[in-house]
């Protein structure tokens, strides 16, 4: 078999012709990966667990489209507490704000949804089926054989499974987890509705988790496209160090620095980016190169 000569992304998924170029990031293990799973599988948890919760005799959140009422941690709030929308949406807002000035994008790489089912759901199952980032790769960019077809198609069908039941756990907040129940055992066409907007959340699921990826964040995402004006001098960010790190050589060269120039912090990044070129806005401060590097470090 020829050799394959695999990509390196970088210095983003985006490239200056406007083509994408789609990540497949190496697996890492780490400190920050470790701690990132826990606040992953803690958020899901707890949105998971939230229509379970009774309070007051509802769900601790439910909006109830059929009564009109919002149930929020034993409170009731109705359609003339609209108004009351928009200090919760302001006290998000500026709450982001301040995170984003102490903390940089955090959020981003750590409590924002589009990252958090990506990691918790969609890219383990990508690497469950198609294996490590060089087998994957090789497959890609090789020969389309029944093999690489039956693993293409075992992966859209277990994104589509994943999109069906994080939309079916986002419906229980509109329709309660008994109501949810009810609607599965009959048939669709007895509540077209709420079976049109399960399949609608399917595909959004699906079209943005599996599919669009960190384009979303590189792209259309406008609190990612703020960045520039809401960090400065006193925000955390994830950076190079340009003074220990460069010039860039092996590691048995005395005149070389800390950096071997081994791209592994490349390979892992979900955005595709090289972060030894500086801050940039397709960072989104996931820490996977800092275990990345960590691992090289440590065996140096």
């Amino acid at each position: 078999m020829a050799p394959v000569h695999l990509p390196v992304i970088g210095p983003g998924s985006l490239g200056r012709d406007g083509k994408r170029r789609r990540p497949y990031p190496a697996d890492v293990q780490g400190r920050f990966v470790r701690a990132r799973r826990v606040v992953y599988y803690g958020l899901i948890a707890l949105w998971a667990a939230l229509p379970w919760i009774p309070i007051g005799g509802h769900p601790a959140v439910f909006l109830s489209i059929e009564k009109r009422q919002f149930f929020l941690f034993g409170s009731t709030f109705n359609a003339q507490d609209l108004w009351l929308v928009f200090f919760l949406l302001s006290g998000f807002g500026f709450g982001l704000l301040y995170i984003t000035t102490v903390l940089g994008r955090v959020w981003c790489g750590w409590a924002c949804p589009q990252t958090v089912f990506i990691e918790a759901f969609y890219r383990p199952i990508e690497r469950l089926v198609n294996g490590p980032r060089n087998l994957a790769l090789r497959r890609q960019h090789g020969p389309m054989t029944g093999e690489r077809v039956l693993r293409l198609v075992a992966t859209h069908a277990l994104y589509v499974v994943a999109s069906f039941a994080v939309a079916h756990v986002f419906l229980a907040y509109f329709v309660s987890l008994p109501g949810l129940w009810s609607m599965m055992r009959t048939k669709p066409a007895a509540h077209p509705e709420a079976f049109a907007w399960m399949i609608a959340t399917t595909a959004l699921c699906y079209g943005v988790f599996g599919l669009f990826r960190e384009q979303f964040c590189v792209v259309m995402c406008p609190y990612g496209r703020l960045q520039s004006v809401l960090l400065d001098d006193d925000a955390l960010v994830v950076g190079y160090d340009e003074k220990r790190g460069e010039p860039r050589g092996k590691a048995s060269s005395k005149d070389a620095g800390a950096c071997v120039d081994c791209q592994r912090c490349v390979v892992v990044c979900p955005t595709g980016i090289d972060i030894r070129q500086g801050l940039q806005l397709d960072c989104i401060a996931c820490t996977a190169c800092i275990d990345a590097c960590d691992e090289v470090m440590d065996k140096l």
